[in-house]
C-alpha cells in the first residue's frame, strides 16, 4: 500500500512535468509563430513598397529613353542643316562660312 501511493505520487510527478514541458515547448512555438508572422507582414510592405519603386524607375526610364531619342533626332536634323566643307582642306568653304555668319 505504501508502495502503492508512492508510485502513484512518481507517476503524477512524471505527468505534471510531462505536462509542463509540452506547455513550454507550446508556449516557446507560439511566441516564434508570432514573431515570424510579424516578420512576414513587414516583409511584404516593403516588397509591396519595392515593387511600387519599381513600376516608377520603369516609368521614368521610358521616359527618358524617349526624351533621348527625341534629342538624338533633333541632333541629327542639326547635323543634316550643316553644309558639307567642299574643299577638303583647312579651309572652309564658302557655304561653311555663310552658314556660320548666320549665327546657327
Amino acid at each position: 500500500m505504501v508502495l502503492d501511493i508512492k508510485a502513484k505520487l512518481i507517476i503524477g510527478f512524471i505527468i505534471v512535468a510531462i505536462i509542463g514541458v509540452l506547455f513550454g515547448l507550446w508556449r516557446v512555438t507560439s511566441i516564434k509563430l508570432s514573431n515570424t508572422q510579424q516578420q512576414l507582414v513587414e516583409t511584404t510592405c516593403k516588397l509591396d513598397e519595392i515593387t511600387k519603386e519599381n513600376a516608377r524607375l520603369v516609368e521614368y526610364n521610358k521616359r527618358r529613353d524617349s526624351q533621348i531619342k527625341q534629342l538624338e533626332k533633333e541632333y541629327q536634323e542639326q547635323l543634316s542643316k550643316i553644309p558639307a566643307d567642299l574643299c577638303g582642306d583647312m579651309k572652309p568653304s564658302a557655304e561653311m562660312l555663310e552658314f556660320f555668319k548666320q549665327g546657327r
